[in-house]
């Protein structure tokens, strides 16, 4: 008898037709002698609708209030949930995520999971019980709610099962896997059998959206595999989540899309103490490390002969303006702030990319050929990004994973 965790996100319980097919999937584990865990999201698009409810009543709502409002949607969700799965006969028992123990930074709007404390769930599976938890919240110790931010249903579901000692977790979505690139942009995107959790890290921070990349972390932390599978396929396994010596080695293992960034550039003016060069570039990222914003792509250009130096570097569009009004705060005489938001982020995922210049050649010889141009690069070991025009990123990616022949299953 297994121990399982089964994820449900917004499209698996949109309805009733669909939190009643997810209830079949559950219970079905059940009845095959598994030990059965529920973790759903919100409805549907509940969470966009309760967030432009909120702006009705004023455009600049608390941290506080809002999470005491988003909160709700998932407590829709865990009780149809339980309902239907009583409906078919089984036992189930509805958690928010403060009675289910999970405990919570005092951070409103993207708080990280401190410990959960599992003993209201592990007595009711002890009763025969399907706990069913509402993802994407918590609570602190001071008991206020909180919510862990997009894709925190997918943290919600990986932290319970580390904390009740899971065999497995199985994430359903609207989607049977992981594929090598967006199937609805690249339609002949293959599906991997298999990924390690340092790949598919890569892949969601970068624009996979079939699991949350603070997920993909916690799981590799306490390894613990992770199945990618689809609410309305459950007889398909999908794609496998595991440790990297049990995946196959692809050349590349996939190409991720974001159209969701914004890049920033912001000169300033320097002088000639070492020292100080660097004060208002360190301010800039313990600020943006306190709110929980991550840069990526990140290049500090300067020359010894000039007094300018050139930070440049992308963030979430939900972060650009935070961002923003923190380096206008710092702005000094001379400074110059540009962004964009018409730029998207490709990045090539591969094992050892530092070894690997051919691969770096191959996608630059690519988009040169078909005239679509390139603003910015990074590389790293595990992943290649870049930046063009949005209105070139559709075909960018397409060539790309045709260069590389993704579409083939049995590719190296």
């Amino acid at each position: 008898m297994a121990k399982i965790v089964q994820k449900f996100g917004g499209t698996s319980v949109a309805n009733p037709e669909c939190i009643r097919k997810a209830a079949r999937i559950v219970v079905s584990e059940a009845n095959a002698g598994n030990e059965v865990l529920a973790v759903v999201s919100a409805m549907g698009h509940t969470t966009d609708k309760l967030i432009s409810l909120a702006q009705q009543i004023t455009p600049s709502p608390t941290a506080r209030e809002l999470d005491m409002l988003l909160t709700t949607g998932e407590q829709q969700s865990v009780a149809l949930m339980s309902m239907a799965i009583q409906e078919l006969g089984g036992q189930a028992r509805s958690f928010t995520g403060g009675q289910a123990g999970i405990i919570t930074e005092s951070k409103h709007g993207s708080a990280r999971i401190e410990e959960i404390r599992p003993a209201p769930l592990e007595s009711a599976m002890n009763r025969g019980e399907i706990p069913v938890v509402a993802g994407f919240q918590g609570i602190t110790t001071n008991h206020e709610l909180t919510t862990l931010g997009r894709g925190g249903s997918d943290t919600t579901a990986v932290a319970v099962a580390t904390a009740i000692g899971a065999d497995r977790c199985d994430i359903y979505t609207d989607v049977n896997g992981v594929y090598t690139s967006d199937p609805r942009i690249v339609s002949r995107a293959s599906r991997l059998s298999s990924i390690s959790y340092e790949e598919m890290y890569e892949m969601a921070h970068t624009g996979a959206t079939v699991i949350n990349d603070r997920a993909v972390s916690l799981a590799k932390e306490h390894q613990l595999p992770v199945r990618i599978r689809s609410t309305f396929w459950p007889e398909d396994k999908g794609t496998l989540v595991t440790e990297l010596s049990n995946t196959p080695e692809h050349s590349i293992c996939g190409i991720t899309l974001d159209l969701n960034q914004v890049w920033f550039s912001w000169q300033m003016s320097v002088n000639n103490d070492q020292n100080s060069k660097l004060d208002n570039v360190a301010s800039l990222f313990l600020r943006l490390n306190e709110l929980n914003i991550t840069a990526d792509m990140v290049m500090l250009l300067a020359r010894e002969d000039e007094p300018l130096q050139e930070l440049v570097f992308t963030v979430e569009k939900s972060a650009a303006k935070r961002t923003q009004s923190i380096i206008e705060s710092q702005n000094s005489q001379g400074s110059k702030l540009l962004l964009d938001d018409k730029l998207a982020r490709i990045s090539v995922i591969s094992r050892r990319l530092n070894g690997k210049p051919e691969i770096v050649a191959t996608v630059f010889d690519a988009l040169h050929q078909a005239d679509i141009p390139v603003h910015m690069v990074a590389t790293g070991d595990l992943r290649f990004s870049l930046l063009t025009p949005k209105n070139h990123a559709e075909n960018a990616l397409n060539l790309i994973h045709q260069h590389f022949n993704l579409s083939d299953p049995n590719r190296n």
